[in-house]
């Protein structure tokens, strides 16, 4: 970063954001909100308070139009807009230290600037202002009228015009001993003026009687006059905190580049509203080539074809001069191609592109090929929305920071919405490589857009019953439409961390995962074989849904064990994934029936019958007869199902997943050591082959 680093701003009095208060920044933030709710405003009085190309405010669209018939007089100097802090470097620190002397660290500094385009600059810890004193005057002043009373003259005749001197001599003196009890501080327009006028008025009275006087009065008044004129070091502090703030950046989805710009169309658009986005993108691509539109024109006009049309002779000459212009323009163009290319494949890395540039007569055309098919160039406007946003996008950045020759600050209003989540994903970890040298604020929709393990960077924009912003800072608000997008990052990155582990076992329900994990705890504390800690459970919400999950993993690189009932549907899972996703993973599916030589067997047959009959007793409020419930031949939970009929009742949906946490509070509670012996062993074995699946890769 740069002498000054920006570390929070405040907008107020700007559009619907009455106050935003202080908004701490990182190193990249982002702003997420609905429509409307003032993200886009916030970007924009930022730009402005000082833009890489000039855009100063505008009153009239910007001040809040409910307060401004009533509130905004004159030009606007007395309402702020923007209020940035800045910590200054230790290189910066160390100039102010030696501007004002001492050992002072200021540590930081607080600019704000205001509708007229005025800045005020504030430091902290605040710099005390120290006047020049016209004490020194005084004193000279003093000194002037002691040598007044010493004149003297060794001619008689000069007695009259010796008189006279003194006279006017000490009418000047008091004077400006009057004068001089008005003014605090010569160094100011009044102090220096006065300076000025005494100097040229004693001059005008030198004589060949007071010529030594004068000149000692004006020795006294010189320095003074020259310290009164040299910028105060508050004056020369804030002249270079203003050369090193950082130029601020915005870039809109709106400023994408056309693959082929019309050259007087776009001339005169230029003309009429210089300020427009996409008119401003052309205009930074054109300066990166160094030509203007008109040059370029200029450049392919030819002096044969205008003879030729008024009927006039074609001359060798003539065509000779054409041939050097467009030469020229090729040249020109052929360098900015190479150029760009070269420098921009360090930004896109999804695959290596070549842009050329290219002027046909009213036409500059912009022609981009790749490294899958490097022969076919294809128009800009063809290719993916993403490449046309990164393209269009760095071409500002790298126009007009190289023109603010400042560390930028890149404001970015919906950046690369058009990207495919997984590009928005990439464009994250761009975002992070760029913030090494420029700090990025942006605007997002979209959960791809928020850094998940950084949720403290993103900032909810809300918009309160009176129709003015919120930011909130710290917390989220209770609306649910703003704070979706930060779910939902949160939720994505859950799952990518999930999806980066190598060891992960998927289970049929949320009932498989809460034993597992408690049995494992039990385990583990009676210093039996256990569950290790990179490995992890993921309940896939029935089988229904355990090919979609194991596709999402596999896609990843990751072939996580599966763990599948012994029942009818444990097997028909089993059968559809081998056919396809698990073929060559065989061994990471793992049955049930296989480990325990159960038929049908499920995952209450490790808990045992005994142990879940109590908690469905507990679960329905009334004692289950261990056995009721059909025959004993059938399966477990066919058992439960009869017992329950039997009274009456009927079983929830929910039913596995509430008896086991039932269960598992139950084991909680207990001493490990006085659990059955029967579950513990059936937990161990359980535990044994999953982790042998993980044993066998290594």
């Amino acid at each position: 970063m740069g002498n000054l680093e920006i570390s929070s701003f405040r907008v107020v009095n700007f559009r619907n954001i009455k106050d935003s208060g202080w908004i701490p920044l990182e190193n990249v933030t982002a702003f997420v909100g609905r429509n409307e709710s003032g993200k886009t405003a916030l970007l924009r009085a930022l730009h402005k308070f000082n833009p890489a190309v000039s855009e100063p405010y505008n009153p009239q669209r910007e001040f809040p139009r409910d307060r401004f018939t009533r509130d905004f007089k004159d030009n606007g100097g007395e309402w702020p807009v923007c209020h940035v802090e800045f910590i200054p470097s230790e290189e910066f620190q160390g100039k102010l230290v030696d501007m004002f002397g001492g050992d002072r660290i200021i540590e930081k500094i607080i600019c704000t600037r205001y509708y007229d385009g005025s800045l005020n600059i504030d430091y902290l810890p605040a710099i005390v202002y120290e006047a020049v004193s016209p004490e020194t005057i005084s004193n000279a002043l003093s000194i002037f009228e002691k040598g007044i009373r010493r004149l003297s003259s060794d001619e008689p005749e000069n007695k009259d015009e010796l008189e006279a001197v003194k006279k006017s001599l000490f009418n000047f003196s008091e004077q400006y001993i009057e004068h001089i009890k008005s003014i605090n501080d010569l160094r100011s327009e009044e102090g220096v003026a006065l300076l000025q006028k005494m100097i040229t008025e004693i001059n005008q009275q030198s004589t060949l009687l007071s010529a030594d006087l004068v000149e000692t009065l004006i020795d006294s008044l010189q320095p003074l006059l020259d310290h009164a004129k040299m910028p105060s070091p508050l004056e020369r502090a804030e002249e270079l905190v203003i050369e090193s703030l950082p130029v601020f950046i915005y870039f809109e989805n709106y400023g994408i580049l056309d693959s082929a710009i019309y050259l007087p169309r776009f001339i005169e658009d230029l003309k009429q509203n210089s300020e427009d986005s996409r008119l401003r993108t052309i205009n930074a691509m054109f300066k990166h080539v160094t030509l203007t539109a008109e040059e370029i024109l200029t450049l392919g006009s030819e002096q044969a074809s205008r003879a030729k049309h008024n009927n006039q002779p074609v001359t060798p000459e003539m065509i000779a001069a054409d041939k050097m212009q467009k030469e020229l323009r090729a040249v020109k163009l052929n360098s900015a191609s190479l150029d760009i290319t070269e420098r921009f494949e360090k930004w896109w890395q999804q695959r290596r592109h070549k842009i050329k540039y290219h002027a046909d007569g009213d036409y500059f055309r912009i022609w981009v090929s790749d490294d899958r098919r490097p022969g076919v160039e294809i128009e800009l406007e063809e290719r993916s929305a993403g490449f046309q946003w990164f393209f269009s996008f760095y071409l500002v950045f790298l126009v007009e920071s190289d023109e603010g020759h400042k560390e930028a600050v890149l404001l970015l209003d919906e950046p690369g919405r058009s990207l495919h989540p997984t590009a928005q994903q990439e464009l994250i970890a761009f975002f992070e490589e760029l913030s090494k040298n420029n700090k990025i604020i942006y605007t997002t929709h979209s959960p791809f857009l928020i850094d998940g393990q950084n949720l403290h960077r993103a900032h909810p924009v809300t918009e309160d019953p009176t129709g003015h912003s919120n930011i909130s800072i710290g917390e989220w608000p209770s609306d649910r439409e703003t704070i979706f997008p930060l779910w939902a990052a949160t939720g994505y990155s859950m799952v990518a961390e999930l999806f980066a582990r190598g060891k992960n076992v998927l289970v049929e329900g949320l009932s498989d995962y809460l034993y597992i994990q408690a049995l494992s705890m039990m385990l583990s504390a009676l210093g039996k074989e256990k569950l290790p800690k990179d490995v992890y459970i993921a309940p896939c919400g029935g089988t229904k849904n355990m090919g979609y999950m194991a596709s999402l993993f596999l896609s990843h690189r990751v072939a996580p064990v599966i763990l599948l009932d012994g029942d009818e549907a444990g097997r028909i899972r089993r059968d559809s994934l081998l056919k396809k996703l698990y073929t060559g993973h065989e061994n990471k599916i793992l049955m049930l029936d296989d480990i325990f030589s159960i038929e049908e067997c499920e995952i209450e047959d490790i808990v045992g019958k005994e142990t879940i009959f109590g908690a469905l007793s507990e679960y329905l409020g009334t004692e289950i007869n261990i056995e009721s419930g059909g025959k004993k031949e059938e399966k477990l939970n066919s058992q439960i199902q009869s017992a329950v009929i039997e009274i009456g009742r009927e079983l929830p949906v929910t039913w596995k997943i509430d008896i086991a946490r039932i269960v598992v509070r139950s084991w909680a509670n207990d001493d490990p050591s006085k659990i059955s012996s029967d579950i513990l062993d059936r937990g161990e074995q359980l535990i044994s082959n999953i982790n042998n699946k993980f044993s066998s890769e290594s």
